[in-house]
């Protein structure tokens, strides 16, 4: 049902999510995430299929699984490259490699070289990337009932690699591959096909062709509900319009896009919808709207750092300000674009360069690891083998001191070796605990405080555990309009604001993406309002500053419960007894963070209570300072 009703499987998944997970034995449970992922993935709802990933990276860390462990971080990534990163997606997956290079996964190994091929593709290394291409498709035929990588997955990665490469001859051909299987296509995977197709046929002029490759694409993504690439289908049917001279079929296309392209939250498919709105004004005489339009989505890609864009933008509004006549906005447009492909070509130099270094590094970090390991091993042998021949010598006392000065110089080489050693586990201890970013500790640590808190004393009389899980609002719009370095500033100046705000013994930690959670010990039920309303003003009660001097207003959303669950005044008969455990409280917790972003962000809700009218499940909330 996935592969040929991805709304219809993600539907039935959702709902019976609950029944798989609560109690469910780990197989099932972890089975039920990576098929949870797919769908998501597969219907372009990317956000929540990272979210779900980060899950099976807390599951398999607790239940100590290498092999789901990996292929859950293979999945970071590919968000690395998504995110266009991918010079540090070639350094992780040096790392993974040598981390699981005794796995002995053909998932992992396959998948790997996929994540090869289109990083070396986003850097513009196509022949390194075709060579990862065909290894990972060598193995996916030889093993055709891997459950990823797909061999139209990889096949799909070649064809855009063509079309990016000015290939579409073989870009074509290996769509027609792709048909020619002996497999039936799922939507996602033929609307792709079809995306694909129309855009190579575009780069060979080709547009009524293409065009009507774009009308089945667009088909396939409306009546499966693939928003993502619906929006993409419609920004490039715009382009292919634009091309032709027809600005008013363009104008209809790019409106259209705008709808889908803001629901799946695709940044690049929203400004190429206004791009090319504005484009398809300036083609029908109304110059200043469009070209302001234009000129906007140039700016806003410039402070994302989306260069590439910018230049190809840069081109097209040089072309048509000069069939417009107007020659001399024209020439300085250009201009302004030969700066940019100066900066590109430079760019990806540097990329180029990171990669290798990435690379390097993570090679070299698990190189030296594995030989101070082989080292202190061999000291250990020679220290044991220079003992039995001390014992055994009875050549007199000249011979035994040399020998213990021997063994003293092999002791002493031997700790200096086996502090090197600890220095980094201590390293890579610390790295697996806390976020790279924040500081912060992460799930991992988090999971297993929890294990140990499992056989703990219950909490003092009057006493809780309090969870409170929070939200930084409209984070996608600090990132949007500031760019990611921003971003990152932001997440991490909430980080410290949190930790000066709580105890020595509250446990900060960034539970992923913009969410942090606060685990505090023996908080009573009067204190609980005021640790909620303490965590939200100690983020909103200042700006934050950027590097360039730019003040932002940053604010959060909280949800708090605490165990053992307390429920408030009249709620405190039946419904008390039972006792939900922490994952079960961070559920709460979260739907009570989402009324409070339903409810205008910038506030905190506390689960007092929970009724259960007609076998369904609802929260009472409070609001700290006002009457629950």
């Amino acid at each position: 049902m996935a592969d040929q009703n991805n709304a219809q499987a993600r539907t039935i998944l959702v709902q019976e999510g609950p029944k798989l997970i609560a109690g469910a034995p780990y197989p099932v449970r972890i089975h039920y995430l990576r098929l949870l992922r797919r769908v998501q993935a597969d219907g372009g709802n990317f956000r929540e299929a990272f979210k779900t990933n980060e899950l099976i990276i807390g599951l398999a860390e607790a239940e100590r699984d290498p092999l789901n462990l990996a292929l859950a971080s293979l999945a970071r990534v590919l968000r690395l490259i998504e995110n266009n990163d991918p010079a540090k997606a070639l350094g992780q997956l040096a790392t993974l490699g040598a981390r699981y290079s005794k796995l002995g996964s053909l998932e992992f190994t396959a998948t790997s070289e996929g994540l090869h091929g289109m990083a070396y593709s986003a850097v513009g290394q196509y022949d390194r990337a075709l060579h990862h291409f065909l290894r990972a498709l060598d193995m996916v035929q030889r093993h055709p009932g891997l459950w990823s990588p797909r061999e139209a997955d990889i096949r799909l990665a070649m064809a855009r690699m063509y079309v990016n490469s000015r290939d579409p001859a073989r870009a074509l051909e290996t769509l027609r591959e792709i048909r020619t299987g002996p497999t039936r296509l799922p939507p996602r995977t033929e609307a792709a096909a079809h995306f694909f197709e129309g855009r190579a046929l575009v780069v060979q002029d080709e547009l009524e062709a293409a065009q009507q490759a774009f009308g089945r694409a667009l088909e396939l993504a409306h009546a499966h509900q693939l928003i993502a690439l619906e929006a993409n289908v419609l920004g490039n049917i715009a382009n292919a319009h634009l091309k032709a001279g027809r600005y008013r079929e363009a104008e209809e296309a790019a409106r259209a896009a705008l709808a889908p392209a803001e629901r799946s939250e695709d940044r690049i498919s929203l400004q190429m919808a206004k791009a090319n709105l504005g484009f398809a004004l300036f083609g029908q005489g109304r110059q200043r709207d469009g070209m302001q339009q234009v000129d906007a989505v140039i700016a806003t890609m410039r402070k994302a750092g989306a260069m590439s864009t910018v230049g190809r933008m840069l081109a097209e509004k040089s072309q048509a300000l000069e069939s417009a006549g107007r020659f001399r906005e024209a020439l300085a447009t250009t201009r302004e674009r030969e700066t940019v492909v100066q900066e590109l070509a430079l760019n990806d130099r540097n990329k180029a360069i990171s990669a290798l270094q990435e690379q390097f590094k993570a090679r070299e970090r698990a190189a030296q690891i594995d030989a101070l390991r082989q080292e202190n091993t061999v000291k250990d042998a020679e220290l044991r083998h220079r003992s039995l021949i001390q014992t055994a010598a009875s050549l007199g006392a000249s011979l035994a001191l040399f020998l213990c000065a021997g063994v003293l110089w092999m002791y002493r080489k031997s700790v200096l070796t086996g502090r090197r050693l600890a220095e980094l586990n201590d390293e890579l201890a610390y790295r697996s605990a806390h976020d790279p970013l924040t500081g912060l500790f992460n799930r991992r640590s988090f999971l297993d405080r929890m294990r140990s808190r499992t056989g703990q004393a219950p909490p003092r009389l009057g006493s809780a555990d309090c969870f409170t899980l929070l939200d930084i609002d409209h984070f996608k719009r600090i990132n949007d309009e500031y760019g990611h370095a921003a971003g990152d500033a932001v997440l991490v100046e909430v980080g410290k604001r949190l930790r000066a705000a709580m105890r020595e013994s509250d446990m900060v930690l960034r539970w992923g993406g913009e969410e942090f959670l606060v685990y505090s010990q023996g908080v009573t039920q009067d204190q609980r309002a005021l640790l909620v309303g303490r965590i939200l003003d100690a983020i909103a009660a200042t700006p934050i500053v950027l590097d360039d001097g730019t003040a932002l207003r940053v604010s959060a959303t909280a949800g708090a419960v605490s165990l053992p669950f307390a429920p408030d005044g009249d709620q405190a008969g039946a419904e008390a007894t039972v006792q939900p455990d922490w994952e079960q409280a961070i559920a709460l917790a979260d739907r009570a963070l989402y009324k409070g972003k339903e409810a205008g962000r910038n506030r905190g809700y506390i689960v007092a209570g929970l009724r259960r009218p007609e076998g369904g499940l609802e929260l009472d909330l409070v609001l700290p300072g006002v009457a629950g």
